[in-house]
């Protein structure tokens, strides 16, 4: 009975590894069609839409394999993962759907309308970025990672965000926003550094830290050690705003 009651258990545990692996494999697959897409038509943040069109069958049907997978048993990377791969394919799409177009802002209502599917809800684009990713998961590196459409959005990145790598692919987003000009740089007026800096870190500055002291240090890691060494060492910090480009994010 003993032997049979061990034999048992090992069974189960194989099963299990097995059922864990095939779900794993599942996930990566997933969002495979999307990171060929995004290889294929993004390059420097700059999209082809005119590609992507040619290829709207393909992200059609990445779209309806959102609509139906359901993620109630994913681990946060999973989940954080499908969430910001879905809210750039549905932006993408939006786009396309209005296409030729000069800027998002020129479509009604894009962030606010209940109309794109995802783990068998209908949701809009800003309860994707407002009610899941930014209040669920408090990451505030997602604001590198969700692209608007827009020149003055962080730069859309030519792969999809995968589980197992989503630390890394999410630093280098922010490497690569503190890294251009058009989004960040500093300059030294007396004692004081002043931080100029797109305006995310105005809309969602709480994100990133509740005083000018604690955003500075949420950029240290990202920076380059010449920038960093001034920021640690200033003895005042100012923050100004640069002006956001709403123009699309088009590779001419």
């Amino acid at each position: 009975m003993k032997k049979i009651l061990i034999l048992s258990t090992a069974v189960l545990v194989l099963v299990w590894f097995s059922f864990s692996a095939e779900a794993a494999d599942k996930i990566d697959d997933l969002h495979a069609t999307w990171d060929k897409l995004l290889k294929k038509h993004v390059k420097n943040g700059l999209v082809n839409y005119k590609g992507f069109a040619n290829d709207v069958k393909q992200l059609d049907r990445y779209l309806e394999t959102l609509e139906k997978t359901g993620i109630s048993t994913y681990n946060r990377e999973q989940e954080l993962a499908f969430w910001i791969n879905a809210y750039n394919a549905y932006t993408v799409k939006l786009i396309l759907d209005h296409y030729p177009i000069k800027s998002i802002r020129k479509i009604d209502n894009p962030w606010g309308k209940r109309t794109w599917k995802a783990a068998g809800q209908t949701l809009s684009l800003d309860y994707i970025e407002h009610k899941i990713l930014r209040k669920k998961f408090e990451e505030p590196r997602i604001h590198f990672a969700v692209v608007c459409a827009s020149i003055g959005c962080p730069d859309l990145q030519s792969f999809a965000f995968q589980p197992e790598k989503l630390n890394d692919q999410l630093a280098l987003a922010a490497r690569q926003f503190f890294a251009s000009p058009k989004h960040f740089y500093i300059k030294e007026d007396k004692n004081t550094i002043i931080i100029h800096i797109n305006k995310i870190f105005s809309w969602f500055g709480n994100d990133f830290g509740k005083t000018k002291k604690e955003r500075a240090a949420f950029m240290l890691p990202y920076l380059d050690k010449s920038t960093a060494e001034k920021l640690k060492q200033a003895k005042s910090l100012a923050f100004k705003y640069l002006p956001y480009d709403w123009n699309l994010n088009e590779k001419k």
